[in-house]
C-alpha cells in the first residue's frame, strides 16, 4: 500500500545521456526536494547508486556534477585489449585456409560467442568512479536502490532479440529488479554495473550462477526495465514517483500505473543530437554539459510547481498532526468550535 506523500525517483538509462540527469537532480537539490527511494536503469542505476550513497540531494547533485566531469576528462569507453588480440587471432583462423574447413559451423560461432562475452570495453574505469562515491556502507545508509538487471544466456541471441524490439517486431522478456541493498555486501557492485553492462560492449555479471546484462534491455516494447518504476511501487510503497526519460517519446506511459502520481521529466527538445548509439557513447564535454543544462531546464518545467504543492501538503499536514496532538493534551472541558 502506497505511503502518502513518499517520494521515489526513476532514473532511465540512455548511456552519456545519463548526464540529463545531474541537470535534474541539481533542479532538485536546488529545491529543497527530497526522495525516499531511487531505482535506476544502465547508467540510471549508475547515477541511481550515487544519489543512494549521499547523505541528501545536495550531496547527490555535487557528486554527480564531480563524476560528470570526470567523464568528460577521461572517458570511461576503454577498449578490452583482450577482446581485440581474440578477435584478430579468430579472424586469421577463419583466414586459414587448411583449417577453417575443419572447424563446424557450431565451433566458429561458439568460439565468437566467447570473444564476445569478453566485452569489447573494459569496465575498470567504470569501476573506479562507482567505488569513488559508493560503498556497502554508505549504501547502508542512504536511500533504497533498486536496479533492472536483465537475464541473458547468450549475448549474441540477446542482441537479435533486442533489435527485433527496437523495430517494434517482437518484445524481449521483462527484466528483474534488485533492492541492492538486500543483497550481500560481496556482489553489491556486480549488481549495479550488471544493470549498465550493454551486450557486446561490456561483459555479462555472473550472479547466483547467473549471466546478467543491461536492465534497460527487458521488455522493450513498454520500457518495462528501463524505466523500472515497478519496485518503487510494489516494494517502496511510494504514492508519488518523478521519472526522468532519456529518450526523445519513450513508450513508456504513466497510465499503466493509475494508483500512483507520476512525474515525468520529459525532454522538451530532442535530446537526441546525432544517433541514439552514437549518442549513448559520447562524453565530450560540449555535450554532456548541454545535457546537463537541457536536464535542469526541463525538470523545473516539468516538476517544479507540483514539487512546490507536494510540499505545501506534507507541511499542512505535519502542521495538522501538531494541531491535533496540541488538543489533545488539553482538559476535557477545552474545546475548540
Amino acid at each position: 500500500m502506497p505511503v502518502s506523500n513518499r517520494v521515489g525517483l526513476v532514473l532511465s538509462g540512455g548511456g552519456a545521456k545519463g548526464a540529463y540527469q545531474v541537470g535534474v537532480l541539481r533542479y532538485m537539490a536546488e529545491s529543497n526536494m527530497a526522495v525516499d527511494a531511487v531505482a535506476g536503469a544502465s547508467i540510471g542505476a549508475l547515477n541511481g547508486a550515487v544519489v543512494a550513497s549521499a547523505a541528501n540531494l545536495t550531496e547527490a547533485s555535487a557528486h554527480l556534477t564531480e563524476l560528470w566531469q570526470a567523464l568528460t576528462a577521461e572517458s570511461p569507453l576503454k577498449v578490452n585489449k583482450w577482446v581485440v588480440a581474440s578477435y584478430l587471432g579468430y579472424l586469421c583462423l577463419l583466414g586459414t585456409s587448411h583449417l577453417s574447413p575443419l572447424l563446424s559451423v557450431a565451433k566458429k560461432a561458439l568460439a565468437l560467442q566467447k570473444i564476445v562475452d569478453l566485452g569489447a570495453l573494459d569496465d575498470s574505469p567504470v569501476r573506479k568512479l562507482l567505488d569513488a562515491y559508493t560503498s556497502p556502507e554508505k549504501l547502508s545508509k542512504g536511500l533504497p536502490l533498486y536496479v533492472s538487471i536483465f537475464e541473458s544466456e547468450d549475448t549474441l541471441h540477446t542482441v537479435v532479440n533486442t533489435v527485433m524490439g527496437m523495430l517494434g517486431l517482437a518484445d524481449t522478456t521483462p527484466s528483474e529488479f534488485r533492492h541492492v541493498q538486500m543483497c550481500p555486501e560481496a556482489i553489491q557492485r556486480d549488481v549495479i554495473l550488471a544493470s549498465a553492462s550493454l551486450p557486446i560492449l561490456f561483459a555479462p555479471q555472473t550472479i547466483d550462477g547467473k549471466r546478467y546484462l543491461d536492465g534497460g534491455i527487458g521488455g522493450w516494447l513498454t520500457a518495462q526495465g528501463n524505466t523500472p518504476i515497478g519496485p518503487l511501487i510494489t516494494s517502496a510503497n511510494c504514492s508519488h514517483i518523478i521519472v526522468t526519460h532519456l529518450g526523445d517519446g519513450s513508450l513508456w506511459n504513466r497510465h499503466d500505473f493509475p494508483d500512483t502520481t507520476i512525474l515525468e521529466v520529459r525532454p522538451k527538445t530532442p535530446i537526441t543530437q546525432e544517433s541514439m548509439v552514437q549518442d549513448m557513447l559520447n562524453f565530450k564535454a560540449d555535450k554532456i554539459n548541454r545535457w546537463i543544462e537541457q536536464g535542469y531546464e526541463d525538470a523545473s518545467r516539468c516538476i517544479g510547481n507540483v514539487s512546490y504543492a507536494i510540499k505545501q501538503q506534507a507541511e499542512a499536514k505535519t502542521a495538522q498532526s501538531l494541531r491535533d496532538a496540541a488538543v489533545a493534551s488539553l482538559d476535557d472541558g477545552f474545546h475548540i468550535g
